[in-house]
């Protein structure tokens, strides 16, 4: 068990924070312009996050020392399904003016960052890799279903039918290479002298996404927010989305790895790589998107430590 404090996630989501209010002062200060803006977004999704995504599969991803790998992925796809289906009763009980932006803003969570810098900080002794490597293979269920459901989501409403060209972009394509290229010909068969170069420009995909977000909150109009649908994403994410994986670990007694990987998931705020999604597709609620994602990460650092300590001393 790791003994997640509300000190170190209260440092991971500042630390977000820290980031993203450097792209708010340069967009703020006229350094950075819309366009400029559209440009990073272009290549985050197009050039930094597909690096990203090859080099931490490629370097983590080993099925031989991790027999049951699938059931990690399965983790966020299952998250993502169950906030997907709370959100959609809730749109379809009421009118709903963002509809596509708050099923998106509800179903997809921060999969990848929080948790991993969180881990980072815990995890000690022999079974840390082990650990930090379970996080990490949890993303790929994510990625799948951002870089797909969360595409559609957002750009669905431009032409009414489902865009198979948006939805075969450079993250999912990456991400799958990267998956078959090591189930065919087995981990370590990249050179680093070749995954040096790929990852030091992934590196580069959260610190140019942070400054995006940074500078759409500073174009968004934080004077008229949605705030009930912006209290109701909020809701179903941070504490509705928790409690159901409380309820469901208490059941099914799971593996401890599984169960930990999973409630750390269940806890994380509203991703905010759908900001970039958003400002690259030209998204027309660009402004609730980027709200929600403040609203969720400020409140994360309240919600974060007491599930996990909930789930310490229930499990």
């Amino acid at each position: 068990m790791l003994p997640v404090t509300f000190e170190t996630s209260t440092i991971a989501v500042a630390q977000i924070f820290a980031m993203g209010a450097m792209g708010f002062y340069l967009v703020r200060a006229g350094h950075i312009q819309e366009a400029g803006l559209r440009l990073l977004s272009f290549l985050s999704v197009n050039v930094f996050f597909p690096l990203f995504i090859f080099v931490q599969i490629i370097r983590h991803f080993d099925p031989v020392h991790m027999p049951f790998w699938w059931n990690f992925p399965l983790i966020n796809i299952s998250l993502i399904l169950v906030g997907l289906s709370v959100s959609s009763i809730i749109v379809a009980r009421h009118r709903h003016p963002v509809k596509d932006a708050f099923l998106s803003v509800s179903a997809l969570h921060n999969a990848g960052y929080i948790p991993l810098l969180m881990t980072m900080s815990l995890a000690q002794g022999p079974g840390a890799g082990e650990i930090y490597a379970c996080v990490i293979i949890s993303i790929i269920g994510f990625d799948t279903c951002l870089w797909s459901l969360g595409v559609w989501l957002l750009t669905r409403g431009k032409s009414g039918r489902i865009d198979f060209k948006k939805m075969i972009n450079p993250p999912l394509i990456s991400m799958f290479t990267a998956i078959m290229f090591v189930l065919i010909l087995g981990p370590g068969k990249v050179p680093e002298m070749v995954l040096k170069p790929i990852g030091i420009l992934g590196d580069a995909a959260m610190a140019v996404a942070m400054i995006v977000i940074g500078g759409n909150l500073s174009l968004a109009s934080l004077h008229q927010v949605k705030w009930p649908q912006v209290a109701g994403a909020t809701l179903i994410k941070l504490l509705v989305m928790p409690m159901v994986t409380l309820l469901v670990l208490s059941v099914l007694k799971l593996n401890p790895l599984i169960s930990f990987v999973a409630i750390l998931q269940s806890t994380m705020p509203s991703s905010v790589t759908l900001s970039i999604i958003g400002r690259n597709y030209e998204s027309k609620d660009q402004d609730f998107i980027n709200q929600t994602i403040f609203v969720t990460h400020l409140a994360s650092m309240i919600t974060i430590p007491i599930f996990l300590g909930i789930y310490g001393k229930l499990m």
